[in-house]
Order: structure tokens, then C-alpha cells, then sequence
């Protein structure tokens, strides 16, 4: 092999050492950091944090879900049903319908949300002619309940 070629090679093969020892040792370095104070329990009661001006807490999540649908046109739940635990909306796309039992129907439209306390017949849906995505957080363990069947006059607002 001629002396330039090999000058070459070696200097090739010196600079992916060198870069490939700075990775490796960047990896070792990241490895070695010491690890961060663990987070103490949360109590609920708000104390001074890092990352925040004022007192916070992180609260008990235990049992909560979250989920999302869709809902093409005209999709509804069967029937009126209730959570053990209260329930949020939020209104991702298209457009969408929601009703306590007792009130008016409530129209959703992307970025609106809703709330539905524990143990409240409700129902939810999409619009007649579009649908209708959301997300919903129900805020605790427990059951949903069915209740009586939901009929097309009381989905259509008659």
C-alpha cells in the first residue's frame, strides 16, 4: 500500500476513535451524574417546588383513567349512564353532543370542555350530521351504571 494511502487510512481511523472515544466517554460522563434527590411523597399539602413560584402538590391520581373515542355521525351512547366518579371532556374534533340528565343538550365543539360529577346520569355523543372525537378523564375508580335506554327524540333534543 503507498505511504499516502496509509498516512490516510491511519489518519481516518484516528478521527472515528476520536469520535466515537468522545460519544463513549459523553455516555459515561451522562451514567456517572449522580442521581437526583427522590420526590417525597405527596402529603397534599403544597410546599415550595423546583420549577414553580409559590407553594404546589402533587395530588393522588390512584384509580383515575383516560381514553379517548370517536364518534362517526349520529353515534351515541345506548343509554343514559353515570360514573362512581366525576368525569371531564375535552372536545378534540368535529362536533359533539352531551347531556345531564334534568338540563338541555350541551353542543361541543374542539376545545370545549366538560365536567360530570360522580353519580349523574348522563350521555354523549356526536352531532346528527358530523362526528365527533373527544378524550374523557373519569376521575376515580368505580363503576358506570346504565340506565334507562336513550331514545332518538330526547338524542335529536324533541
Amino acid at each position: 500500500m503507498p505511504r499516502a494511502l496509509r498516512t490516510g487510512f491511519a489518519a481516518g481511523t484516528l478521527v472515528c476513535l476520536v469520535i466515537a472515544g468522545g460519544i463513549v466517554s459523553r455516555r459515561i460522563g451522562y451514567a456517572q451524574q449522580p442521581a437526583a434527590p427522590p420526590v417525597p411523597a405527596s402529603t397534599g399539602v403544597p410546599v415550595e417546588a423546583p420549577g414553580f413560584t409559590g407553594k404546589t402538590a402533587m395530588l393522588d391520581s390512584t384509580g383515575y383513567s383516560v381514553g379517548r373515542r370517536i364518534f362517526a355521525p349520529g353515534s351515541h351512547n345506548a343509554t343514559w349512564h353515570m360514573h362512581a366518579a366525576g368525569q371531564l371532556i375535552f372536545a378534540e374534533s368535529g362536533s359533539g353532543r352531551l347531556q345531564i340528565k334534568g338540563q338541555s343538550i350541551r353542543q361541543l365543539a374542539p376545545g370545549d370542555t366538560a365536567y360530570i360529577p360522580a353519580n349523574t346520569m348522563h350521555w354523549h355523543g356526536s352531532a346528527p350530521n358530523e362526528s365527533f372525537t373527544m378524550t374523557f378523564v373519569t376521575m376515580g375508580a368505580g363503576p358506570t351504571s346504565q340506565g334507562e335506554p336513550l331514545t332518538e327524540a330526547v338524542y335529536l333534543g324533541r
